[in-house]
């Protein structure tokens, strides 16, 4: 990985837990039906530390869909094996691995209770005694 893609990446570890999703266009249908799904949870979003990514070709794209220019698509896609054509999202860990990989779509109460099995998120809900 380039230097700017894994700082961009690396400075997250430890702090955030990332989702990237990968589609062909903003305005794909699949991709859309997903994004939207996951917007009506900022709290479970937010609560759990998650950022959210877009991929779309040669661009990547932050939780307000806006672009980000400094990161290296390329070297993103090549780490975490994320092909133009792969229909669906990577949910990356605190510790900067891969987690899960899963096609569109998915009800994102799914996800919120993957990560919710995981060991640190379970420390995490033990030190904050989150009642969710």
């Amino acid at each position: 990985m380039s230097t700017s893609a894994q700082q961009d990446f690396s400075k997250l570890k430890w702090k955030n837990r990332i989702i990237v999703f990968n589609t062909p266009s903003l305005s794909n249908e699949d991709f859309k039906n997903q994004w939207d799904a996951f917007m009506e949870f900022p709290k479970k979003i937010s609560d759990r530390n998650i950022l959210l990514f877009v991929l779309v070709k040669g661009k990547i794209y932050d939780n307000d869909l806006r672009l980000i220019q400094k990161m290296e698509v390329a070297e993103i896609r090549k780490k975490y094996q994320l092909t133009q054509s792969y229909p669906g999202f990577i949910l990356i860990g605190k510790d900067g691995g891969v987690k899960s990989r899963k096609e569109y779509f998915i009800d994102p109460k799914d996800v919120f209770l993957n990560i919710d099995q995981m060991p640190m998120r379970q420390q995490e809900m033990k030190q904050n005694i989150i009642v969710d």
